[in-house]
């Protein structure tokens, strides 16, 4: 498998929540062919993109929240050539056109059927003209923009949902624990270099989220609580850092497997276990790498958006066999940890991007230390227990039955109830 690739596409920066990102992002990009005044937004989104978008803080715009304001945003001062971070550098003058014009009713939005999870059209509308781009299959993975009826921009579509995979899709789901183990032994120093700023990038908003209670001050109050100890500091940090992020912070988050909360969770407990145990970069380094590795596993298995909380069993276990390296184990207890971390938390259901999902996150991220510390003190789910086991694989395809047979009707449900309130 190539690691240079899996990282460039699987770890990188975004601002605020990804899926208003992702709309911020395509209205950018339409912006960008549209020589007029912009006088109506209509955003055509897949349901996990509105679900996690519809109530969720847009970096920069104090207090603002929604799909339809970071579209907005993306059309009025968005800049596409930074693509998760279009919305990097705005001003309160940006805000309040944005929000204007969103306030008018001038911004609608629609969720549609039969596309990819992972889908968002935002089209801009002057009076004689129209433009609309398309991002599909991934949150960053911008497939079309049209003028009229000219298509002026075009690229493949790729990515889960559609048929089509990156290239290494496919290897990585053919692996298991020690595979990725070796995998994440390897790294170059470039990649090695990248995973650790990565990680101070999300130490950055978490210690931004400490110093004051954004959203619901999950992170600032923990950290109140018991400040020194390693598992109150985890879940602490974590929480912060989503706070943050949630809130509409205008911190970038390094993300995993297309989500700035997966790499908040997959980051923020081995870097903090590695600081508390004087473990060198390079194991460091090595830990992040396989949890980002354990992360996408699970992600190819499951889908990126799902209905349950990939921040708790993708990205929760991705940290938790992360710590397990750290700590000098073996991929057969970090198969213990995960397997154990999967018992725990596989029914959290996913009901939207919103200042909550920092509850998630710090559960997430707590629950990923205890269970490997359980690991490598001989406990846990070292043997079948319910529908699980301990072997990474085996828990991936569970995960992807639960989540595709068992709650199929969950995201309809989640969705109709948000579309009440």
């Amino acid at each position: 498998m190539n690691l240079q690739e899996f990282f460039e596409n699987e770890v990188k920066p975004a601002l605020g929540c990804t899926e208003p990102g992702a709309v911020a992002y395509a209205a950018s990009a339409a912006a960008k062919y549209l020589d007029a005044k912009i006088e109506r937004i209509h955003i055509e989104l897949s349901g996990n993109v509105f679900k996690n978008g519809v109530n969720v803080g847009v970096p920069g715009t104090n207090g603002g929240t929604g799909n339809p304001l970071a579209a907005a945003l993306g059309a009025f001062a968005g800049d596409p050539e930074k693509g998760l971070q279009s919305l990097d550098g705005i001003t309160m003058d940006d805000v309040m056109r944005a929000q204007e014009l969103v306030d008018a009713g001038f911004v609608t939005q629609e969720v549609v059927q039969g596309v990819p999870n992972v889908y968002a059209k935002v089209i801009l509308i002057s009076e004689d003209k129209r433009v609309s781009a398309v991002i599909s299959g991934r949150h960053d993975n911008l497939v079309e923009v049209t003028r009229g009826e000219e298509v002026v921009y075009s690229k493949g579509v790729s990515g889960e949902g559609n048929g089509n995979v990156v290239s290494y899709e496919d290897e990585l789901a053919q692996l298991d624990m020690a595979a990725l183990w070796r995998y994440a032994t390897s790294i170059t120093d470039e990649v090695a270099d990248s995973l650790l700023r990565g990680a101070e990038m999300n130490l950055i908003i978490a210690r931004g989220g400490l110093a004051e209670p954004w959203g619901l001050g999950v992170g600032y109050h923990i950290n109140r609580m018991n400040s020194q100890d390693l598992l109150y500091r985890i879940k602490a940090y974590s929480g912060a850092a989503a706070d943050a992020r949630m809130g509409g912070g205008s911190w970038p988050v390094m993300s995993s497997a297309g989500s700035g909360n997966h790499g908040i969770t997959a980051i923020l407990p081995p870097v903090l276990y590695a600081e508390a145990y004087d473990s060198t970069e390079r194991e460091l380094a090595e830990a992040l790498a396989l949890s980002h590795l354990v992360t996408r596993f699970i992600k190819v298995y499951t889908g990126l958006l799902t209905p349950v909380c990939g921040c708790a069993v993708a990205a929760g276990a991705g940290a938790a066999a992360a710590i397990v390296k750290l700590a000098h184990g073996s991929p057969q207890l970090a198969d213990v940890a995960v397997a154990s971390l999967i018992a725990s938390v596989m029914g959290m259901v996913c009901d939207g991007g919103k200042g909550s999902c920092a509850l998630k996150v710090s559960t997430a991220a707590g629950e990923a230390y205890l269970y490997a510390m359980l690991a490598l003190m001989g406990g846990g789910l070292n043997k079948t227990q319910g529908v699980l086991k301990p072997d990474l694989r085996y828990v991936a395809e569970i995960l992807s039955e639960v989540s595709e047979r068992g709650l199929s009707g969950m995201d309809e449900a989640v969705l109709r109830i948000i579309q009440r309130v």
